[in-house]
């Protein structure tokens, strides 16, 4: 039977015909079935290798953040060394103090940003492992989730981008902390010899006024009148006049000042000083001298000042003096 006769033969059976068309429909079904599905495994593979590409920049890119939070720990312990020293400076640095609070912050709030950061990153890893079982679930999905795939993947070089200039501005501002460390260095040398400079000018302005006269002495007795009063003085009592040597101790006829007062036991003697250096020695000595022969009294002697040499007062507790003084000068 040729061809023809045999395809006529089929076309007058309908039933026939049916049969055929089921049988070549299932094989042609099954033959666009195994191709779509392998074209799912190919696009799967793909996505797969990208998404594995995507966790070695993650990698990398955790590393980078670690890196950063090392720097920025080791940028925090030098903020804080400086902090300390800046503390100590005073009102002569206090906007210094005030620049190093804005790093601090800003470190601060550059360790939120890499902490968000992280968290991002870890949240788009678990969206990647829902993509990959959507993946296996959908063929018809594939196409949408390489597009998100290449959406992460231009996240990730801005965000590696943003890292990296990251990384150059906090070691700019490590440059310009160490500098800054080098000018407090410099502030505290300064402030060291405008301490050593107002001391000196304290001592030569107690020495320009060690003689000022009896106004000073009346005010520096009521300045000192409680520790006058834990002696037993009573400063009220206190009399400027002059003793005169009529037997002479010193120099017979010569008439020298003092403050003192008397009581039925002692007679107090003050030497009154703005600044007491080696000379008061020699005056309380004579004055000692002179009451001790002219009065048959115990003797108080007091010397009362601003500022004293430390090595006149040693010599004249020695003698029993009591000094009562504000400042002791090295």
């Amino acid at each position: 039977m040729s061809s023809e006769r045999l395809i006529d033969e089929i076309l007058k059976n309908p039933q026939l015909i049916s049969a055929l068309a089921d049988k070549v429909y299932e094989k042609l079904k099954d033959e666009i079935v195994i191709r779509k599905l392998e074209e799912n495994t190919k696009s799967i593979q793909a996505l797969q290798e990208a998404i594995k590409r995507h966790g070695d920049a993650i990698v990398s890119l955790q590393e980078a953040v670690k890196s950063l939070q090392e720097e920025v720990k080791r940028q925090g312990e030098a903020i804080v060394s400086l902090q300390k020293t800046v503390e100590k400076q005073g009102e002569a640095i206090v906007s210094l103090q005030e620049e190093v609070k804005r790093h601090g912050d800003a470190i601060v709030s550059l360790q939120e940003a890499v902490k968000s950061l992280q968290e991002e990153v870890k949240r788009q890893g678990e969206a990647i492992v829902s993509l990959q079982k959507t993946v296996e679930k959908q063929g018809e999905a594939i196409v949408s989730l390489q597009e998100e795939v290449k959406r992460h993947g231009d996240a990730i070089v801005s965000l590696q981008e943003a890292v990296k200039s990251l990384q150059e501005e906090v070691k700019r501002q490590g440059e310009a902390i160490v500098s800054l460390q080098e000018e407090v260095k410099k502030h505290s040398k300064a402030i060291l010899r405008l301490a050593k400079s107002q001391k000196r000018l304290s001592i030569e302005l107690g020495s320009f006024t060690s003689r000022a006269g009896k106004g000073l002495e009346r005010a520096m007795l009521k300045l000192y009148k409680k520790s006058l009063e834990l002696h037993g003085v009573d400063p009220k009592r206190v009399k400027h006049g002059n003793i005169v040597d009529t037997v002479g101790i010193i120099e017979k006829g010569r008439s020298f000042e003092v403050d003192f007062y008397e009581t039925n036991d002692y007679i107090y003697v003050f030497e009154i000083k703005n600044f007491s250096d080696k000379d008061v020695i020699d005056q309380v000595f004579v004055r000692k001298k002179l009451f001790s022969v002219l009065y048959n009294k115990p003797l108080k002697v007091f010397v009362v000042t601003n500022y004293i040499e430390r090595d006149v007062k040693e010599k004249l507790e020695k003698e029993g003096v009591e000094i009562i003084a504000s400042h002791v000068i090295d």
